[in-house]
């Protein structure tokens, strides 16, 4: 019975996953004007999404942002999330439950046999959404993960997605952005691991803040 539970979970996530995707899109095309830039430098193979965080939207912004290009994004999801009335949703999408504030180390396990396997890892660095719309300080979780599979991270930037849904107008359809940047190769080292990790966190931020000016230069 397990096994053919395992069968129909296997059919169930990714029927569900892309039925969302296009269902939030048409949604999506009502409530928002849009628009992703970058989408050719995604590319197949194992890889991880280091994204920065906004709004509660961006799973699905990147998941729609990046269906075109044919790729399953599964997220690194807090263990919050699967306690609300959008619990249903969330373990639809058959995500990796991350219990914050301790080494989950069977959460490690599961992000990585996910790049092992050729898939993408969608994570989210900072941790949490982002108040400010700046940048806040970076966990080291996303450099750890990809030092010791050595799978190269694709630095993408949210902007103004925490402005969807906001109450005012009926249909205020604000300007969302989705820039994706290119993929870098990282590979582990001699030497400490920490100081590798800490390193390439270092790397992501300024992978991010590249993205950042890049968009500014180009609204100015």
């Amino acid at each position: 019975m397990k096994a053919v539970g395992r069968f129909l979970w296997a059919i169930y996530v990714p029927c569900f996953y892309w039925w969302s995707v296009w269902t939030s899109y048409a949604i999506l095309l009502l409530m928002a004007r849009w628009r992703v830039v970058g989408r050719g430098n995604v590319p197949g193979g194992p890889l991880i999404l280091a994204s920065s965080h906004l709004g509660n939207v961006d799973p699905m912004m990147l998941a729609i942002a990046f269906a075109p290009r044919r790729r399953y994004i599964r997220f690194m999801a807090k263990e919050q999330l699967f306690r609300y009335i959008l619990t249903p949703f969330v373990v639809g999408w058959n995500p990796i439950r991350l219990y914050r504030g301790a080494s989950d180390r069977n959460a490690m396990r599961k992000a990585e046999a996910e790049v092992h396997n050729g898939g993408l890892l969608g994570m989210f660095p900072e941790g949490t959404r982002s108040k400010t719309g700046d940048l806040g300080p970076l966990q080291g979780g996303t450099a750890l993960i990809a030092l010791r599979t050595n799978t190269a991270i694709l630095p993408c930037r949210v902007f103004n997605t925490n402005q969807l849904g906001k109450k005012g107008h009926l249909f205020p359809r604000p300007q969302l952005t989705i820039r994706i940047g290119e993929p870098f190769p990282v590979e582990r080292g001699e030497g400490s691991l920490s100081k590798q990790v800490e390193a390439l966190t270092e790397r992501i931020r300024e992978e991010l803040e590249a993205l950042r000016l890049e968009h500014e230069a180009e609204a100015a």
